[in-house]
């Protein structure tokens, strides 16, 4: 494999690509165990506000029961694996689209 096979990771400018905590934490098997055992990088904040506020907050009560952001979250994370067709191979599309569409977070958001 060549380096174009990571190509889609970063940017023009040769940055990390700005969702890739959430593709992480998305397509991981169990999304609590990854945000308990994970910290957020300076990438998380490069995110739209409702979603860094969401992901800080699960974070925070990830030992809590029942948790309303990770309640989100997992909606979130539905929502994503419907829009990518259950494809990981989709998912950072799915993200990008979500992420540039300010009504349709709030509305998957619920707000």
């Amino acid at each position: 494999m060549g380096s174009d096979s990571v190509s889609w990771l970063t940017d023009a400018d040769d940055t990390p690509f700005q969702y890739n905590y959430l593709v992480s934490l998305f397509s991981a098997p169990d999304m609590v165990e990854h945000l308990a055992q994970s910290t957020l990088g300076e990438d998380v904040y490069a995110l739209p506000i409702h979603i860094q506020r969401l992901l800080c907050e699960a974070k925070e009560e990830v030992t809590q029961q029942p948790s309303l952001a990770l309640t989100r979250l997992q909606h979130v994370r539905d929502y994503v694996w419907i829009q990518s067709g259950g494809d990981v191979a989709n998912m950072m599309v799915a993200i990008t689209e979500l992420m540039s569409d300010e009504d349709e977070l709030e509305n998957v958001l619920g707000f």
